[in-house]
């Protein structure tokens, strides 16, 4: 069984029948693995890594897999509905929250092309140290028509630059994405707007250790959150540079 390391933790995924194995791999990439030397700071043994079974369509057997990497970590890490990029040469990082459907997908796509890819998904942050485990899963991408079922394309079919060996997180923004908004308005929140912004977003915040006095730490370290409201995620591209130190 293909074993798959995210998130600083590896699960196994039995394919059934409905799975093509060549498709997984290529969608998996990034995340396969068959040996044992904890490059992405793997904190469990394979043996102890809990079985997903890969049955139904790709996206299923994708969802699957995130929802088994978030309960693994659950408690461990400050997980983030976001996605992320990085810096290549110096691992600064950013992540970008957003509720699912809203253009994290698009934007890591985007950003992807010149900043290292980090997830598109789930970003999960070390408490204190604020580095992140990546989870450089396959994007989930519309077929040509523009519907459904979509497709898992892995990053390297997509041409998405590698990630630093330790990424850590440097900015942290929340995105609001208004169609056919012509600029972005990018604002920084204060400390009381940015918590009530963030806490409905992370439904794994609970099991942390003093989950806000964790999130008033980061906002200090960070010099603050970012609140973005943009209309198409090119208009973004030379915010991200600027904050990732590569403008």
């Amino acid at each position: 069984m293909p074993l798959v390391r995210a998130l600083g933790t590896s699960v196994r995924v039995e394919l059934l029948k409905d799975i093509d194995p060549e498709e997984f791999a290529a969608a998996w990439v990034r995340c396969l693995t068959d040996d044992g030397d904890g490059a992405t700071g793997t904190t469990t043994t394979d043996g102890d890594a809990p079985i997903v079974v890969g049955q139904g369509s790709m996206t299923a057997l994708t969802q699957a897999i995130t929802r088994t990497f978030i309960e693994r970590r659950r408690g461990e890490l400050l997980m983030l509905p976001a996605g992320a990029v990085c810096n290549p040469q110096t691992g600064a990082s950013i992540a970008y929250v957003a509720p699912g459907g809203t253009g994290k997908t698009t934007l890591s796509r985007l950003l992807g092309t010149t900043f290292g890819y980090l997830t598109d998904e789930t970003v999960g942050i070390e408490p204190r140290t604020w580095e992140i485990r990546p989870y450089p899963k396959p994007l989930s991408t519309r077929t040509p028509e523009g519907g459904y079922p979509k497709s898992e394309v892995g990053p390297d079919a997509l041409g998405l630059l590698q990630a630093h060996p330790h990424p850590r997180l440097t900015t942290l923004a929340l995105l609001r994405r208004t169609p056919g908004r012509t600029e972005a308005d990018i604002s920084r929140l204060d400390l009381f707007d940015a918590i009530s912004a963030l806490v409905p977003e992370t439904s794994s915040l609970p099991a942390m250790d003093r989950p806000l006095h964790l999130l008033a730490d980061l906002y200090e370290e960070l010099g603050g959150f970012w609140l973005v409201e943009f209309g198409e995620a090119e208009q973004l591209k030379d915010w991200v540079a600027q904050r990732l130190g590569a403008s």
